[in-house]
This record gives C-alpha cells, structure tokens and sequence, in this order.
C-alpha cells in the first residue's frame, strides 16, 4: 500500500471540502457561473473575464503552491430566436497542488411573467480534478512510496437554475453538481464527492437621485449541510462609475471598484478582501480584477426591452 500516496489524497479531499467551488466578490457582475438560468437574461451578448488571487502572500506548510488562484471566462448570448439564451463558462481553480477545471454549457428559456422575465435554465459539462505531486514537500524526498508525476481525472457535471429578472430587482436560485460526480484519482481506497452545492442570489435597485443608483446585493450558498452567506451594496453614478462594499460570513469584508467605458461596452473593476476570520491560517488580502465586453444582441423580430439593473453581469 502506498501509503504516503493515500494521505496525500485524503489532504487533496478535505481542501477541496473546505472550498468546493472558487468564489469572487464580483459575482453579482456574473452569475452564470453559478445559475445557469441568467443565460440571455441580458439584451447584450456579453464576454467577460474575473482574476482572483485569494489570501496573496500565503505559504503552505507541506507544498509549494502558494495561495489560492482562481479565474473565470463566460460568454452570454441572448438568442431571441430560440426564446431565450446560451452561456459558456470555464473555471480554473488552484489550490495550493490540486487544480480543479469546471467547463460547461448553459441554456436558459427566457418567459415574460408581468413584468418580469423569468429564467429556466439546464447546464451540462466537465469537472476536473488534478494534483501535481512535484508541488509537495515530503519529510524523506528520497522515500520510494512518495507518489510522483500528475494525475487527474474528469467527470460530467449537471446544474440548473430559475432566474427572474426584473426593473427593480433579481432573485435567483441554483444547484450544481446535481449528480454529485466523484474523483478517485487512480484509486477506490481514497474517493471525494463534488457534493450539490445551492445558491440563493437577490439584489435590489434603488434610484436615490436622478444620477445616483444603489443596488443592495446578496448571495447565500450552501452544499446542504453547511451555508455561508454575502451581503453588501454598490452605488453607481451616472451610469459609469461604481464604488461597493460586502461581508462574507466568518472571511472577509471587501471593497469594490470600477467604470464602464466606450458606452458602457467595456467594464473594468477591483475588488479587495480584508480578511476578518480565521486569520491566523490565511494571508491578510484576496485581490480580483474584473473585465468585460458587450456587443449588440443578436436580434429577430422586434426589439426588445432591456430589463436589467445598471450594473448588471
């Protein structure tokens, strides 16, 4: 039995525990990621990129590394033709030697109720799980049983979603992992389960004067056992510029910034995270950047109205 081979699985598994899925603090700004119901919910094809380097400047104590990374690629296409839209999403998430991959599809029917628009959405894809031995510090390099090399391993993985979208407010609810896939990394003696994981998303827009908007924001996620929790708000003015803030239960207090430029096609954002929680096992800052770029929707028929809250995706 390689029993060093083993251990180092069982650490792989209660990391990927402790954090299942990558987080950002720019998630109001693109949710299709976690709900795959927002796909076409908004009237502009949308791409859009977040960069997150979490708890910057911390060190493992049995790999080399280095602090969480985390990024995600979307593209949103509302197709009016098919009643409503499409999404990709890729995630990449590195935790200290494990990386975790997750690409998938999303379909979203978009149904008018009042006036609102609600969202029925399905996603299917790839979720992958690797570990880089070299990354690891063992007590005896030289011991013939320490595992060595790269492995990984993918499996299909199921979401959907509800989205209903609104002038004044959104509310979204979402699971993924449906089928809750499981990774062994070339062994049945040490296996982890992607368990479900449920969001609950809401935010609010509020016109304080004719220039100034703001939009209180929460998301409450759970993997049906434990739940946590963020809440904050973003202020915009005229359109262009924002400034915001947010908790995360038991982690961090963040700020965030950022503009939409060239008509509001181009969007730029930071966002930073000061730790409040745990601090003596993370690194005091996580730091995000956020771009995104719109173009016109594809259209048929008659033009649509646009509902959605200024600072929405």
């Amino acid at each position: 039995m390689r029993k060093i081979y083993y251990i180092v699985l069982l650490i792989a598994s209660f990391t990927a525990h402790a954090q299942q899925d990558a987080q950002f603090t720019h998630y109001i700004y693109n949710q299709l990621f976690v709900n795959p119901a927002t796909a076409g919910s908004e009237n502009v094809t949308r791409f859009q990129a977040i960069y997150r380097t979490q708890y910057q400047g911390y060190q493992s104590t049995f790999d080399d590394g280095g602090a969480p990374v985390s990024q995600v690629v979307s593209a949103n296409v509302p197709l009016k033709m098919i009643k409503g839209g499409v999404g990709i999403t890729f995630v990449n998430d590195k935790i200290g030697a494990s990386t975790q991959r997750d690409f998938k599809l999303s379909y979203a029917y978009q149904m008018p109720v009042g006036n609102s628009q609600l969202g029925i959405g399905v996603s299917g894809g790839y979720f992958s799980r690797g570990i880089d031995y070299s990354r690891l510090r063992a007590r005896d390099e030289n011991d013939p049983l320490l595992a060595t090399g790269r492995l990984s391993q993918s499996a299909i993985d199921l979401g959907a979603g509800l989205y209903l979208n609104n002038p004044s407010y959104t509310v979204g609810l979402s699971m993924n992992h449906i089928n809750q896939p499981t990774f062994g990394l070339g062994t049945d003696k040490a296996t982890n389960t992607l368990k479900r994981s449920a969001y609950l998303t809401g935010s609010v827009l509020i016109g304080v004067s004719y220039t100034v908007d703001v939009s209180p924001m929460l998301i409450v996620k759970s993997d049906l056992n434990t739940i946590s929790a963020e809440a904050g708000a973003i202020a915009t003015y005229d359109s262009r510029y924002w400034i915001g803030a947010s908790y995360r239960t038991g982690d961090a207090a963040s700020g965030l910034v950022g503009a939409n430029l060239m008509g509001g096609s181009l969007r730029i954002g930071y966002a930073i995270d000061v730790i409040v929680g745990g601090k003596n096992a993370k690194s005091p800052t996580s730091h995000e950047l956020l771009l995104s770029y719109s173009l016109a929707a594809l259209r048929a028929g008659k033009k649509s109205i646009v509902r959605t809250p200024r600072y929405r995706y």
